[in-house]
């Protein structure tokens, strides 16, 4: 080895924690958002729909999953708050049923065109947990005619719903790499003993190291606070859940 084994077997974790969210997080997960805008597509009969996360650092509103007309080209569009309809849900809270676009001067028409298809009618709810505003869910040009339309507003917000729980669900398995990397940072201030027990694991012939990098990270959270460590072992619940209900565990890629 060129590097001594305790600082080497650090860089691993290192990497291990840095490319967790890769490799746990359920591509259900990711796709979630996306399944939900389609899911409401069909259910209003909808030209379109879209769910906009709120960035709280740039209080900008980020399109980060649509289906329909202009769903590839709004997807990734930031907006400030206040800007659109959208903006204006974001901001008071409330939600809007806006059948004649064209005479409401809070729609935002240069993003539509710039997606090449400007609706005529929007309706746009919150996107809410724990009185915490997360972001905006929309649809454009509904079928007003269908059966239950005038109940639209109150199905809108059962699929904001379902959007607050896949965006809370997508946050939580980022923030996890954050949390590891944490925890690393601080075994790699006094790692002796922990490389020392992963270094002894790699000179085993029946050793396995996925495992004792698995084990190795757990043991980094003892120097986590308490609420951090109690975040993990959530977090490897949920992650145990899921694999369960897949019918099994499912094989990390190779690094």
């Amino acid at each position: 080895m060129s590097e001594s084994a305790p600082a080497e077997l650090l860089r691993e974790l290192a990497a291990l924690a840095s490319g967790l969210v890769n490799t746990v997080t359920p591509t259900g997960l990711e796709g979630a958002p996306r399944a939900i805008t389609a899911t409401a597509q069909r259910f209003f009969g909808a030209a379109a729909c879209s769910i906009a996360e709120l960035d709280e650092v740039t209080d900008e509103l980020v399109y980060v999953a649509a289906s329909g007309e202009g769903a590839a080209a709004i997807t990734g569009v930031r907006l400030p708050i206040g800007r659109g309809i959208a903006g204006w849900v974001a901001q008071s809270g409330q939600p809007i049923a806006v059948s004649d676009l064209s005479r409401d001067t809070r729609f935002a028409r240069d993003v539509a065109e710039s997606t090449a298809y400007v609706p005529t009618a929007l309706l746009a709810v919150p996107i809410e947990a724990n009185d915490r505003l997360l972001g905006v869910l929309s649809v454009l040009d509904r079928d007003e005619a269908r059966q239950g339309a005038a109940q639209d507003l109150e199905a809108a917000t059962l699929f904001a719903e379902q959007a607050a729980s896949a965006l809370q669900a997508r946050a939580a398995f980022a923030d996890a790499g954050q949390v590891l990397l944490g925890a690393l940072a601080g075994a790699a201030q006094d790692g002796s003993e922990l490389a020392a027990g992963l270094d002894a694991v790699r000179q085993s012939p029946s050793g396995d190291m996925q495992l004792a990098e698995f084990a190795a990270v757990l043991a980094a959270f003892q120097r986590c606070s308490p609420a951090e460590r109690a975040f993990g072992l959530q977090l490897v619940r949920d992650v145990l859940a899921f694999l369960n209900r897949r019918g099994g565990g499912r094989s990390s890629p190779s690094r």
